[in-house]
């Protein structure tokens, strides 16, 4: 049988039970009553409930009974303890403390020396010199602090000097009346908060009138000043002096702004206040209750993202090429340097169980592809941005992502950002915008970055307009992006996770050494897959696959043996590469209707390890080249091309070679002989035909036999029909002519043409398909 206390309570005490106030009674056999102080209805709780109760936080017992008044609520009302007291009050309160006790123990000794038990301590023997150096010295024992038996001269100082006995003996009660649970140090301390006069000074009608002035005036979102409400209340005070004084009352007086100003204290708290004039919004982030929970106990396992502009100028004239740039380029960078002022933007993803920085973009506009390029970041390794900026420590590794946190912001909550989590099988949370509360601490960075590092930097605005009048921000912008950009990385990854972090759940501890503490402990959040993560968060290219692979951005190549033998079994298909903008070296394809992902590698190894960017810059660079240097090379391979070809033509001519190539009048000639000819016409009658031997008979005669009811054997090239001479030689070989287009005078004369016979008709085509029978 297991052991259950009865604890002992006094009748009347205040006990709280699951938010329900109630007061103990007697103990009973079965359990304790108790009182509802609401309806008045009395229970019993077993003694076993309640001690199970006590283990929980549903039970709260207050420290005293109700129906016992002790010594500090008597002088001090609703103080209890000396903590609640200004420290001047506590430090007489220790001072009288120690006179008690040393009193007490003279006492003690006067009754041993006299032989008197029942000796009481009385004005004149605590006044005795002796005595009052016996007290001096053991209250400075006690005290710590040198207590004197009378005061110096000089002047005013800070030692303590010992009461007269009438005033010793005055606390010496009250100390000997403390109960068992109360703070002699509140007892004996003394009240000056009570002290001043309590009562009304000002008519009730002038604090209407006051209350009115700041309900008409100062509770505006304008946030007025108090003297603006003055002012106001001057005009209602003088009005209503104008009614009094008709009344035969006497008039009010208006007050000073400073008691206006404590009667709107009076009325509202700051909070209150704050609602009143800047919006729940803006209370509920400088006043509003946060979480002091340790949200994240694994790396990646709970991120925040979100962006800020940053309060920066930069300028394209610090690049060292400003005076070798053309006018239309100059004006062009100046444009380009304008929309940088206006639109800077840093967006920075923090992990919440380290503190480390995952991943930050500098921006000139926050769009959904910086969002991607953030997330990219975050989850590969940031070895590159070490070595490129000469960091000292270790980024943040590649990791997975379980859940990401960000705003309402037009970059980080839209349809493309949020599917790109899903597909990586990461949860996102939306939360609200400006609300401090929600993401506290991503906010806590971007306040440590701008108090830390931009306000140092050349160019920087201030936090708001007019803030630092004196400094001319513009004309000191000579950071460029990249030079920008070095300085964060630089902070992100040495000075940041280095610095002692006094939030929750780190207990002064650095990033960096939580994440390895971590690391050792819990181990990261899982890693994605690369092809995934390609596909998701990478650059698409629907492209059209050869022997060579596939080309994506004109000119980086991938291949694979598994990807070339997908491809020969579907010829002809366009397939989609995803490539990874921060890492070229790899790139993964998907075939339409071929299950599974191509990993490809890169064939170009001379791109090993580059961006997308600087591939290109490293192509452009190739490409590029001085004017005057070009302009000497093209003279070259001109002047070359002219030598050869002079050469060439020489010696065809001394060797007599045949031409290889004609005039465009030759051209002409040929294209009209090869044009030119005869068309068969389709003839309309029956189909005829004569016995062999007789078709070219050019006489008439039983042998013929008729096909067709045309005259002409055969046409121009217009159609029209041509007649047929007798000898079978048609008109147009009669009259040939030379090649200047002169007759000839050796051709022979043209002859007759004579028509055949209507029974003779000319051959035509058939008009059915097959074979003369």
């Amino acid at each position: 049988m297991s052991f259950i206390p009865r604890y002992n309570y006094a009748t009347g005490t205040k006990v709280t039970l699951v938010n329900k106030e109630m007061a103990f009674g007697s103990k009973t056999d079965d359990g304790y009553e108790l009182m509802d102080l609401e309806t008045g209805e009395i229970t019993v709780m077993g003694f076993s409930q309640y001690v199970g109760l006590l283990k929980t936080a549903a039970v709260n017992v207050e420290s005293s009974s109700p129906l016992a008044v002790g010594v500090v609520e008597r002088r001090l009302g609703d103080l209890k303890t000396a903590e609640q007291l200004p420290m001047f009050q506590q430090e007489h309160g220790h001072f009288r403390r120690a006179i008690c006790v040393a009193a007490e123990t003279l006492e003690t000794k006067l009754r041993f020396e006299l032989c008197k038990p029942s000796l009481r301590l009385t004005g004149p023997l605590l006044n005795k010199a002796e005595n009052r150096k016996f007290i001096c010295k053991i209250a400075t024992d006690i005290l710590g602090k040198k207590v004197r038996s009378s005061s110096s001269r000089g002047g005013r100082n800070s030692e303590w000097v010992l009461y007269a006995g009438r005033t010793i003996l005055k606390y010496l009660a009250l100390y000997d009346d403390l109960g068992p649970d109360e703070d002699p140090i509140a007892a004996l301390a003394t009240r000056d908060h009570l002290k001043g006069n309590r009562l009304q000074r000002l008519a009730n009608r002038l604090l209407e009138l006051m209350t009115k002035a700041w309900e008409e005036i100062g509770l505006d979102l304008k946030a007025t000043s108090p003297a603006n409400v003055y002012k106001h209340l001057q005009m209602l005070v003088h009005e209503e002096n104008q009614v009094r004084k008709r009344n035969g009352l006497k008039p009010l007086i208006a007050p000073s702004q400073k008691t206006l100003t404590a009667h709107r204290n009076y009325l509202l708290s700051p909070t209150e206040l704050l609602v009143a004039t800047k919006g729940v919004r803006h209370a509920r982030n400088k006043r509003g209750r946060g979480s002091s929970d340790i949200r994240a106990l694994c790396p990646g396992e709970l991120v925040e993202v979100d962006e800020c502009k940053l309060s920066l100028i930069s300028c394209a004239k610090a690049q060292g090429y400003w005076e070798h740039l053309s006018c239309d380029d100059k004006k062009t960078l100046e444009e380009m340097d304008e929309e940088v002022r206006k639109r800077l933007t840093l967006l920075v993803m923090i992990d919440v169980a380290t503190r480390m920085p995952l991943a930050w973009i500098l921006c000139n506009d926050p769009t959904t592809e910086a969002t991607l390029a953030l997330y990219r970041m975050a989850t590969r390794d940031k070895t590159k941005e070490k070595k490129k900026y000469d960091c000292k420590g270790d980024p943040a590794p590649a990791m997975g992502l379980g859940m990401v946190k960000t705003d309402n912001g037009v970059a980080l909550r839209n349809s493309v950002a949020v599917s790109c989590l899903l597909g990586l099988s990461a949860n996102y949370t939306a939360v609200r915008t400006s609300a401090s509360a929600d993401k506290p601490y991503i906010e806590r960075l971007f306040g440590t970055n701008e108090s830390t590092l931009l306000k140092l930097i050349h160019g920087y605005t201030g936090r708001k307009a007019g803030e630092i009048p004196g400094y001319d921000a513009k004309a000191n912008g000579v950071l460029d992006i990249d030079e920008l950009y070095g300085i964060l990385t630089r902070f992100f990854i040495d000075e940041y996770p280095s610095m002692r972090h006094m939030g929750v759940g780190m207990g002064g501890r650095r990033p960096a050494e939580v994440l390895n503490e971590l690391n050792e402990n819990r181990g990261l959040f899982k890693p994605l897959n690369e092809d995934q993560r390609r596909i998701h968060l990478g650059w698409k290219s629907e492209v059209t696959p050869n022997d060579e692979g596939v080309r994506v951005f004109s000119g980086i190549w991938y291949n694979s043996e598994a990807f070339q033998i997908a491809i020969d079994r579907e010829p002809g298909v366009k397939v989609t590469v995803f490539v990874d903008p921060d890492n070229v070296t790899e790139a993964t394809a998907i075939i339409p209707g071929v299950a599974g992902e191509f990993r490809l590698q890169l064939q170009v190894t001379a791109f090993a390890d580059l961006t997308v960017s600087e591939v290109i810059e490293v192509t452009q660079a190739y490409r590029k080249e001085n004017p005057g240097v070009t302009e000497i090379y093209e003279d070259r391979i001109a002047s070359e091309q002219r030598r050869r070809f002079d050469q060439l033509r020489k010696i065809g001519v001394e060797r007599n070679l045949p031409r290889s190539y004609s005039t465009i009048d030759e051209i002409r000639n040929r294209a009209a002989s090869v044009f030119s000819g005869a068309r068969v016409i389709q003839s309309s009658g029956n189909t005829q035909t004569v016995r062999p031997g007789d078709i070219n008979s050019g006489v008439s005669g039983p042998g013929v036999l008729s096909i067709g009811n045309g005259e002409a054997v055969t046409g121009d090239l217009d159609g029209n029909p041509a007649t047929v001479s007798i000898k079978g030689t048609s008109e147009a070989a009669a009259g040939a002519t030379s090649v200047d287009g002169a007759e000839d005078p050796k051709a022979a004369p043209p002859l007759e043409a004579k028509t055949l016979d209507p029974k003779h008709q000319p051959i035509g085509r058939p008009k059915t398909k097959g074979t003369f029978k």
